[in-house]
């Protein structure tokens, strides 16, 4: 049985892990040394897959920590030529390639490159796929119930007005027209009494002064 043996070619500076998968939440380590023993380091710098590149050393703490995510492994020094960050707590955004670089006594910057992965990142992009996409065949599900809905309420509706029509021209034929003798007829105007005026008459005329005389 043959045995496989994986060579790797490395320059001045390489990651001690190429890849890494980490706990979301957990913290990780990520680690490149010198290749020609404890040689050490002018300088230490990390690039993330996403955000601004920063440089560390050990005065980066855990009590004093970058963006309050990245500080210096106490174990680590740069003076062994060691060039490290731990992640505080990883996050999904951290997956990635992360960019180790470091600069040594050549005056020349030497860089390699770490694999970072989150455990289960995956299968909860899957799940949430999956959560989607049923979400979207229930609402699209939802929708087309409702517009089944109303479209059979405009149809009986539609059918009901027809009838309603017709059953409201019938009540208008069978009320009988009005008789002629059921109109009412003028009044006569009422008559008033004459009254008529007369004028005395003369003294001469009257009878009561003729029996006087008499």
């Amino acid at each position: 049985m043959m045995q496989t043996i994986q060579v790797r070619v490395v320059r001045h500076l390489a990651a001690i892990q190429k890849n890494i998968t980490a706990v979301h939440g957990k913290p990780v380590t990520l680690a490149c040394a010198t290749t020609k023993g404890l040689m050490p380091l002018s300088y230490c710098r990390f690039e993330p897959p996403i955000g601004q590149p920063f440089s560390i050393n050990s005065e980066v703490t855990r009590t004093n920590p970058i963006l309050g995510r990245y500080f210096f492994p106490s174990n680590k020094s740069l003076d062994r030529g060691d060039c490290a960050v731990t992640i505080r707590k990883v996050k999904y955004e951290d997956v990635g390639a992360w960019t180790c670089g470091a600069g040594l006594d050549d005056g020349q910057e030497h860089i390699d490159f770490i694999q970072l992965d989150v455990e289960g990142l995956y299968a909860m992009s899957t799940a949430s796929a999956t959560g989607i996409t049923f979400g979207a065949i229930g609402i699209i599900a939802l929708l087309a119930a409702l517009g089944f809905f109303a479209w059979k309420q405009r149809r009986v509706l539609g059918a009901m007005r027809p009838e309603a029509e017709e059953a409201r021209g019938r009540e208008l034929q069978e009320i009988p027209a009005a008789s002629p003798s059921s109109q009412s007829t003028p009044r006569p105007a009422s008559s008033l009494p004459r009254v008529e005026i007369e004028s005395p008459s003369e003294p001469s005329a009257s009878p009561l002064l003729t029996q006087s005389e008499s």
